[in-house]
């Protein structure tokens, strides 16, 4: 997909250097909106050129936007290349040609609607003062309707699934860049690097170095591959003692509903029924060895505490510790009182963890909450997740990492 030598991408490019074959960092700037729990990711769009805030979907499918006014959109055809990577070949414009329409989806509202698949200017801001790439991006032009759900300023949605139109992944084709991208999201102000190639520079070698790798598992839905990002969680340990659980609903290949996938569009980490039974009951007895005070519940919260006798450390609350057993013992993703418990007033705490129900999609849903201030490597050439501690363990956080702070951090 080659860059159009047209005005508006010129008078762009006044504003931005475009630049191929050499070392920088992408980033694209991301905030949480605290009505929705939604992150917002910051872009660039369109001619003329403006920026747009778009909800990130870790697992969502591709980039939809809604249509607006840009002069230099191009529709997609429905036998193109693009169209069949959109669709799979299945575009609803059938072999008679014709516009590409593709299928977009709010995973915030359960919307869908008929799109049409689009091409036209994306810039991504690089670290360097006063620059960017530019790409023309593949995207779904979507009717407004399905803005519904989203946070006020949204445009739509920012998808960073596993398919070949994800933006991270239409960047490393573009670019010539490996197809990894990164994560660290943060309460405040997170970050989404396209390419990972310079963790160092950014992160620093003694986080970079420290990331702990499990599979990328995939999952087929309807003959073809799912665009979730799924990790295979054997077993789930509180305060050291390994749950009692259905084994077979950790399984993705297991019962219905099974597996563990990860999540933005969930604010909250969500259990099937019987393991969220046994969590918070492992949690509630572990709790009260430690003299902490449960008191009455909050909001969609079940296992609230008071903070009269809660010890405090650069990780949260010091509460008992959730681990996440991978593929073996000695990989563990472990949930500290920072990404376990939420502050619901100033008297209270809650477990930050919801009963998804007895029949979810999936037995266990990682919510955005749990992956706040943790670095996520998402190495597509390889189909292995990276993943830190808590930052806060080593007094960082990921809103450090947001370009105005990076950047001072240079001066």
């Amino acid at each position: 997909m080659a860059v159009p030598q047209s005005h508006s991408l010129l008078l762009l490019i006044c504003f931005f250097s475009f630049f191929h074959g050499r070392t920088f960092s992408l980033v694209i700037p991301v905030t949480k909106d605290s009505v929705t729990n939604q992150y917002l990711a910051s872009v660039y769009h369109g001619s003329p050129i403006k920026p747009i805030h778009l909800v990130v979907d870790l697992g969502g499918p591709s980039l939809w936007m809604a249509c607006g006014s840009s002069t230099s959109s191009r529709t997609i055809q429905s036998r193109s290349i693009q169209c069949v990577a959109a669709t799979g070949g299945g575009s609803r414009s059938g072999s008679g040609g014709g516009a590409c329409e593709v299928v977009a989806g709010n995973p915030f509202g359960a919307l869908v609607g008929k799109a049409l698949l689009v091409e036209d200017t994306v810039a991504v801001r690089a670290l360097e003062r006063s620059t960017a790439a530019v790409i023309v991006a593949v995207h779904s032009c979507a009717p407004r309707f399905l803005l519904q759900g989203l946070a006020k300023s949204a445009k739509g949605i920012l998808g960073l699934g596993r398919n070949q139109i994800s933006l991270p992944a239409q960047i490393a084709t573009e670019l010539g860049f490996h197809r990894r991208f990164s994560v660290c999201l943060s309460s405040t102000n997170g970050v989404v690097f396209p390419d990972s190639r310079s963790q160092d520079s950014v992160y620093g070698s003694e986080i970079s170095s420290s990331l702990t790798y499990t599979p990328i598992l995939t999952k087929i839905i309807d003959g073809s591959q799912s665009a979730e990002y799924f990790i295979n969680v054997k077993a789930i340990k509180v305060d050291g003692n390994r749950l009692d659980l259905n084994k077979s609903l950790l399984d993705l290949d297991g019962e219905d509903g099974g597996g563990t996938r990860l999540s933005t569009v969930v604010p909250y980490t969500a259990l099937e029924s019987s393991i969220f039974k046994s969590l918070t009951a492992a949690f509630r007895e572990a709790a009260r060895a430690m003299n902490m005070k449960e008191v009455a519940p909050v909001a969609s919260f079940e296992a609230c505490f008071s903070s009269e006798n809660m010890e405090m450390t650069a990780a949260g609350p010091k509460v008992p510790m959730i681990e996440l057993i991978l593929q073996s013992e000695m990989v563990r993703w472990k949930i500290d009182g920072r990404n376990s418990m939420v502050k619901v007033n100033d008297e209270t705490f809650c477990l930050a963890i919801v009963d998804g129900g007895l029949k979810p999609k999936n037995a266990v849903v990682l919510g955005g909450y749990q992956m706040e201030d943790i670095v996520l490597d998402f190495d597509m050439g390889s189909s292995m997740l990276g993943f830190s501690s808590s930052l806060l363990q080593r007094k960082r956080s990921c809103s450090e990492f947001s370009p105005e702070n990076l950047l001072k951090s240079t001066e």
